[in-house]
């Protein structure tokens, strides 16, 4: 897919802007956690061990697809009728979906891998979530990461895909501007979480862009908890525009595939990681030329030219092959 220019200057959000983002993503949140506690019959935050992931209430939950380790549920009835003001204007058809299991690893490690707080980690988990080369950028940072909680970031991302052919004959490209928060907290009944939320962001100085381009939706809530050493506890909670009244295969396996995503979060973190230390390797090698003599630049230089020489030709490897020392 070709680079596709940002068509929204990055902004600065008044302050009435600002204190409507945070009360929207924590509404959306609070909600989530409440349905989270409903679940396991918690009520009021009481700690209980989760129920399997494949094993929730059927008269609520229609199991649609399950593995070893994660299961995806539709809502058997509209509960989105109570939920008009948290989604907002514009939904035709929503639908609740549900994504529980769990992960192996830390909760530490799972934040670490789904956090995207700049373009460059949002493009590559979105790559790799759905499979898609996506366009976009980060239009404007509401907060960043504490020494309390290093995960913490709220921005507006405008996000752009289209489907390769054939599904691009058929489907119009779409974009996305999303609010999106991450973070973790302690919960009033002690125990430490891990969250993301992403939601519509509903500000006209982002308007839908002209055809062909669809302004799609994209609504959900994860909550992360650790179970135990090396088991981290999943909870997706999604709303979905189906643009029909039947939740079709098409829909059910993106949602599935891309949902999944979240269990690579383990592996996503150690590449992070990885990219972090050659990045950083790197800046210490040139901070280290920069700060050695002319002198030790022009010995490094002689013993390299010496090496060479060395090499191509072997009779002299005894002697054109030794280091010139420099004092």
């Amino acid at each position: 897919m070709a680079s596709c220019p940002v068509p929204f200057r990055d902004v600065e959000l008044t302050l009435e802007e600002e204190q409507q983002c945070h009360d929207r993503a924590f509404q959306l949140l609070d909600r989530t956690l409440r349905s989270y506690d409903e679940r396991d019959g918690q009520g009021e935050g009481r700690p209980s061990t989760p129920r399997h992931h494949s094993d929730l209430d059927n008269t609520q939950w229609k199991l649609l697809k399950t593995q070893d380790d994660a299961s995806l549920y539709v809502e058997r009835y509209n509960r989105e009728q109570r939920d008009l003001n948290l989604l907002g204007g514009g939904w035709e058809n929503p639908v609740t979906m549900l994504m529980v299991g769990t992960i192996r690893g830390d909760l530490d490690e799972v934040m670490l891998g789904v956090e995207t707080p700049d373009f460059a980690s949002l493009k590559a988990r979105s790559e790799t979530f759905t499979k898609h080369a996506v366009d976009g950028a980060v239009l404007s940072k509401l907060a960043s990461a504490t020494e309390d909680d290093p995960f913490r970031y709220m921005g507006i991302q405008w996000l752009m895909f289209e489907h390769y052919w054939p599904l691009s004959v058929m489907v119009h490209p779409r974009d996305f501007v999303s609010l999106a928060s991450f973070g973790t907290m302690t919960r009033t009944n002690g125990e430490r979480i891990g969250y993301e939320v992403v939601l519509p962001a509903n500000l006209s100085r982002f308007p839908p862009l002209p055809k062909p381009f669809v302004r799609a939706k994209m609504m959900y809530t994860a909550i992360f908890k650790q179970l135990e050493p090396g088991i981290v506890d999943v909870y997706l909670h999604t709303y979905v525009e189906t643009q029909s009244f039947i939740l079709d295969k098409l829909v059910v396996s993106s949602m599935w595939k891309s949902n999944l995503g979240f269990w690579g979060s383990p592996q996503m973190a150690e590449s992070k990681k990885l990219q972090w230390c050659i990045t950083h390797c790197s800046s210490q090698r040139q901070q280290h030329r920069k700060q050695m003599s002319p002198t030790s630049l022009d010995a490094c230089r002689q013993c390299v030219e010496k090496r060479i020489r060395a090499g191509a030709n072997k009779d002299e490897r005894n002697t054109s092959g030794q280091l010139i020392l420099q004092e």
